[in-house]
């Protein structure tokens, strides 16, 4: 993966004001139509740019302004910004999505306190979810293959005695 960037978030706790100035400045869509009452940016990028979302500040922090970057693996991202110096600052969490289409977020700073943002799509299923196939293969696995039935060989022709082959001959 290229490690790319997918989202942006302005966090305020203005929100609905910060959202009215972009939508004016940029014309940007806001919908905030959600549970969390997020507001997600449709910024009108089509082959190139991105999307990103202006909300309320929320359980982990205060206003930022930061942006996502998509990683295989949230955990080993986290992992190697805290090694680099950075801490967390929002631990992963999973936001949900269709079975096996889940997208994890989490947040680090680097060492001077900028925020920035890790998106994990497509993470895998859960582990029980996970085994369900295993087993049903290890269960294949163990049964036995029916055993095809044998042709039995065909028994080869006795030569006919004279005898027999005449006393055929009066029967029809």
């Amino acid at each position: 993966m290229a490690n790319r960037v997918v989202h942006f978030e302005i966090i305020h706790p203005e929100a609905a004001q910060i959202q009215k100035f972009f939508a004016d400045v940029f014309d940007w869509a806001i919908n905030t139509a959600n549970p969390m009452n997020y507001g997600m940016v449709d910024t009108g990028a089509k082959d190139y740019g991105i999307q990103g979302g202006i909300a309320a500040p929320g359980p982990f922090g205060d206003g930022h302004i930061t942006f996502y970057v998509e990683v295989d693996d949230v955990d080993a991202a986290l992992a190697k910004a805290v090694a680099a110096g950075g801490t967390v600052a929002m631990p992963k969490i999973n936001i949900g999505g269709a079975p096996g289409q889940e997208t994890i977020l989490a947040q680090f700073t680097d060492p001077l306190g900028n925020r920035y943002g890790l998106s994990q799509r497509h993470a895998q299923p859960a582990p029980a979810a996970a085994a369900r196939p295993a087993r049903k293969a290890a269960k294949k696995a163990k049964a036995k293959p029916k055993a095809k039935a044998k042709a039995k060989p065909k028994a080869k022709a006795k030569p006919k005695t004279k005898a027999k082959a005449k006393a055929k001959k009066r029967r029809r």
